[in-house]
């Protein structure tokens, strides 16, 4: 099988599951005894720490440990004071699960605005706007599109929410381990990622990032005093944590941080599959006017023709397909790849474009 689906779920590598394993095996020798606490609670601890030594978070202890980036986001989501007539930002560019917790608050008399911009100069415009005309209570959104790849301009965009004293909210699934991410220098009030995807983690893992400013903004402030104290991964961390998993996703980031993102060979893949699709007349890239992640190329064909010929052609091809957000009738492909993709593959998919002319 050739496999284009890595932002939908990474190969498995075997020092991860190795990990996940030997965590698991030494634990079952301890279980609930004080040794085996200790362990369970220093496990927790090195993950995160290694989890933020990658990303640059000052703070080990804001980094929460989720199962998904949509448990993440009810999380977030539900920790704030909604008032009816806030406001939401977001886009058409928001994974499907994520967007349903976001359009849910409706029901609270949340106002959502979905906005679909063509450029990042475009979409800062819109924000502004709002921002300075709404009551808009949070931006929530993607730092990288799930459906074609284009990189929104969130530290500016942080920026912008901060000077509004709106919250700022970014789902990081198709970013973290496929670009460069770190918080050294912005700090967002949530930012939250699975492991699964470009991480090359287990699944049923995930991080979730909270800035400083979020207890300020959200029901945590009314929290008692002790729990102020607390570190703040103590509100999200629900129940007990399988720390086989979670080992596994600090060895697949600590692989990432160690081997590098690679982007210049993420790149060389998207030009060359592009230089391909722009030559076939009945294939549309979808792409905007900004800047785009190495790992993701979105087509759509033009005619129902030529999408059965692609489904006929492609049957031992795992790629991705969704909707246009325009034209609902419409199919848009969208390829993804890691640095670990090989070179035959992507020649073999190369030499099925060219039956496609």
């Amino acid at each position: 099988m050739i496999y284009f689906n890595v932002a939908g779920l990474s190969p498995f590598n075997q020092e991860v599951q190795r990990e996940v394993t030997t965590t698991l095996e030494q634990f079952s020798r301890l279980l609930y005894s004080d040794e085996g606490i200790r362990y369970y609670r220093e496990t927790l601890q090195r993950c995160r720490y290694a989890l933020a030594n990658w990303l640059g978070v000052q703070d080990e202890n804001s980094v929460a440990f989720v199962p998904n980036a949509t448990t993440a986001s009810s999380l977030v989501l539900s920790r704030i004071a909604w008032k009816s007539e806030d406001q939401i930002l977001t886009t058409t560019h928001e994974n499907s699960t994520v967007l349903k917790e976001i359009l849910a608050l409706e029901s609270r008399g949340v106002v959502v605005r979905t906005l679909d911009p063509s450029s990042p100069q475009e979409l800062k415009i819109q924000i502004e706007g709002h921002l300075k005309c709404s009551q808009v209570r949070a931006i929530v959104m993607s730092h990288v599109s799930h459906i074609d790849g284009r990189i929104f301009p969130i530290a500016q965009l942080a920026k912008l929410a901060r000077t509004h004293q709106a919250i700022i909210i970014i789902d990081g699934a198709q970013a973290v381990g496929h670009i460069p991410v770190s918080f050294q220098e912005w700090q967002p009030d949530a930012y939250f990622f699975p492991g699964h995807k470009w991480c090359g983690g287990p699944m049923g893992t995930g991080a979730l990032i909270l800035g400083k400013q979020f207890a300020e903004h959200t029901n945590l402030s009314c929290a008692n005093k002790n729990e102020l104290r607390q570190p703040l991964w103590t509100n999200f961390e629900l129940g007990t944590q399988n720390i086989g998993l979670i080992a596994g996703l600090a060895k697949a980031c600590l692989i990432k941080q160690q081997n590098g993102l690679k982007p210049d060979k993420l790149e060389h893949i998207r030009e060359e599959l592009l230089r391909k699709l722009s030559k076939i007349p009945q294939i549309k890239i979808l792409e905007w006017n900004g800047a785009h992640s190495p790992g993701i190329l979105s087509f759509t064909c033009l005619n129902k023709q030529t999408e059965a010929q692609v489904q006929s052609k492609s049957l031992n091809l795992s790629y991705k397909t969704f909707q246009l957000q325009n034209n609902h009738n419409q199919t848009g492909i969208r390829l993804s790849w890691s640095s670990n993709t090989p070179k035959t593959e992507v020649e073999l998919f190369a030499k099925l474009l060219q039956s496609f002319r």
